[in-house]
C-alpha cells in the first residue's frame, strides 16, 4: 500500500492533546459510533460584546482550567445513543492525535458523569485512522 493511504492505527482509548484550549495531553475515547466528536464543558454562556453574540466556555481537564471565547460557533441538533435528541453548541478547535494535527468540530456536551471528558468521532477518524478495539493508547 503506498505510503500515501496508510492508515495510523488507534485503540479505542487515545491520549490527545488540544492546543487551541491549553490542553497537552487528556485521554479521549475513540467512538466510531459517534458522527461528531464531543468535549466536556464545566461552564458554558453566552456573552454580547459590541453587538456580537460570544460563546464563552469553561473546560475542566485534568488539572487544566481555561476560559475560551467563540466568536465562531453553532447549534446543532445530537442524536445520542439511546435514541433521544438534544441541541448542543458545535465548536471548532485543534487536535493532535499521533502527528495530525487538525481543525475539529466538537459539541459541547456535560460529560461529568462519563469515564471520558473527549469523545472523538468518525468524521475526524476518515482517512486518518484505523481503529483497533482491543487497543488502549496504541500511540503513546
Amino acid at each position: 500500500m503506498p505510503a500515501a493511504k496508510r492508515k495510523m492505527v488507534v485503540g479505542r482509548l487515545e491520549h490527545i492533546a488540544l492546543p487551541g484550549l491549553g490542553v497537552e495531553r487528556v485521554q479521549a475515547k475513540i467512538d466510531t459510533g459517534a458522527y461528531r466528536s464531543a468535549l466536556h464543558y464545566q461552564r458554558l454562556r453566552l456573552r454580547t460584546t459590541d453587538g456580537q453574540k460570544r460563546l464563552v466556555v469553561t473546560f475542566q481537564m485534568g488539572r487544566n482550567r481555561v476560559t475560551k471565547v467563540f466568536r465562531s460557533y453553532q447549534r446543532v441538533t445530537v442524536k445520542s445513543s439511546n435514541g433521544e435528541s438534544s441541541r448542543r453548541y458545535l465548536i471548532s478547535t485543534l487536535v493532535r492525535l499521533g502527528g495530525h494535527t487538525v481543525k475539529t468540530q466538537f459539541t459541547l456536551f456535560d460529560r461529568s458523569d462519563m469515564k471520558n471528558q473527549v469523545l472523538i468521532g468518525r468524521k475526524f477518524l476518515r482517512g486518518r485512522f484505523v481503529v483497533d478495539v482491543a487497543g488502549k493508547n496504541l500511540l503513546g
